[in-house]
């Protein structure tokens, strides 16, 4: 094989965020703010992240802003390790400086049909949702972010959730998979204060609409079966992933990371 089509398998090999061919754009973004709990039984593991929803005619895409800019960063560095590389020795890609983002599950909704993506490892998932929520309209108002807001409950699995909408942004959406109300959600959060969503900022802007390429298709039992084979034996995983063997110290730290993010929307 050339080097120049090695580099090329290389740098299709790591870009889990390399997408299809645009399909439609957005009309207005929306900018949240995500608190949550990445350990329910560690009240100091909050994560704070700003999540976009970019809403279109016919679809939407809900992703953190520190997700799309990892991935710009990703991609850029990756391109340029293989321009680098074309005609001489393979350039392995410095990614250490890439900020990893807080919240990592995307949203992809179009034409009634939600898809989540999600990672295990290196690897990226897309699934529909095991919940659905169904809303039950409650008579209450209140002002939230300059917005006048109407209050919904609804179950979500075995979560608790209150959303705050307006009928002033006529868009049937929300953060996550949370949609179907008579307009836009301003805030959400479960009733146990594990996630909380809070609109920061709207405007009227055209950017692309577009899923990540390449993930597995699959259900969500068999995602969350995979998913609890890793934490079930995290460093067994891991080893069969790199082929390496850790040292006490890397297997411990493991450990501890795998039983601290125990806290998932689904």
């Amino acid at each position: 094989m050339s080097i120049k089509n090695l580099m090329y398998l290389f740098l299709l090999l790591l870009s889990p965020f390399i997408v299809f061919a645009q399909k439609d754009s957005s009309l207005v973004e929306v900018k949240y703010y995500a608190k949550f709990l990445q350990d329910t039984l560690n009240v100091s593991s909050v994560k704070e992240d700003i999540l976009s929803l970019r809403i279109g005619k016919n679809s939407s895409i809900f992703r953190s802003n520190g997700k799309q800019s990892s991935d710009s960063l990703t991609h850029t560095i990756l391109e340029a390790a293989f321009k680098r590389g074309v005609g001489g020795d393979v350039v392995v890609p410095d990614l250490s400086g890439v900020s990893k983002p807080q919240f990592v599950q995307e949203v992809y909704y179009s034409k009634g049909k939600i898809l989540v993506y999600d990672k295990i490892r290196k690897d990226n998932f897309a699934f529909q949702p095991r919940n659905n929520i169904k809303w039950a309209l409650i008579d209450e108002s209140k002002v939230i972010s300059g917005y006048s807001c109407k209050k919904a409950i609804g179950q979500y699995g075995n979560k608790n959730i209150t959303a705050w909408y307006t009928t002033e942004i006529p868009f049937q959406e929300g953060p996550y998979t949370f949609k179907g109300l008579p307009g836009l959600i301003v805030s959400l959060e479960d009733s146990k204060g594990y996630f909380t969503f809070l609109l920061k900022e709207l405007k009227e802007i055209k950017k692309p609409i577009i899923p990540i390429n390449g993930a597995i298709e699959t259900s969500f039992e068999k995602f969350d079966a995979k998913r609890q084979e890793v934490k079930n034996d995290p460093v067994g995983t891991f080893n069969a992933l790199t082929n390496h063997k850790l040292s006490k110290e890397a297997e411990e730290r493991i450990k501890a990371n795998n039983r601290a993010r125990n806290n998932h929307l689904d």
